[in-house]
């Protein structure tokens, strides 16, 4: 995944973070749910990468490291654009994992504050 699109996720999360804490349970609870109906929609996928490898003639080719051993499959012209949809949706579903768990971190931090506390702040 290139920088930049690190970089303004994290941007992305701090910022979803920072609002959260504004915001009432329920719209908290609604978020989550539409974050849930977006998992729904992101298969199949698959975690690695595509590369080319070759000195001569560049042939796209899938990468995965798993328990230690790197697994390498030729995937050819026709396969690359298929394997390369399927990566990016691992990686929206990363995205959606790590915004939901900032959402529920800020959801367990209301259960611990009494009901008029909660209410004062989510006005």
């Amino acid at each position: 995944m290139p920088l930049y699109m690190l970089i303004s996720m994290y941007s992305i999360y701090y910022i979803i973070s920072m609002n959260a804490s504004g915001k009432s349970l329920s719209s908290l609870e609604n978020r989550l749910q539409v974050l849930q109906s977006r998992i729904g929609n992101l298969f199949p996928l698959m975690r690695g990468s595509v590369v080319r490898i070759g000195t001569t003639s560049k042939r796209p080719t899938y990468s995965l490291n798993l328990k230690g051993k790197t697994r390498i499959v030729y995937l050819g012209e026709a396969k690359e654009p298929v394997a390369k949809a399927w990566i990016e949706n691992y990686h929206k579903l990363l995205g959606i994992v790590d915004e939901m768990t900032l959402i529920n971190i800020e959801v367990i931090k209301r259960m611990d504050q009494p009901a008029r506390e909660r209410k004062s702040t989510q006005k």
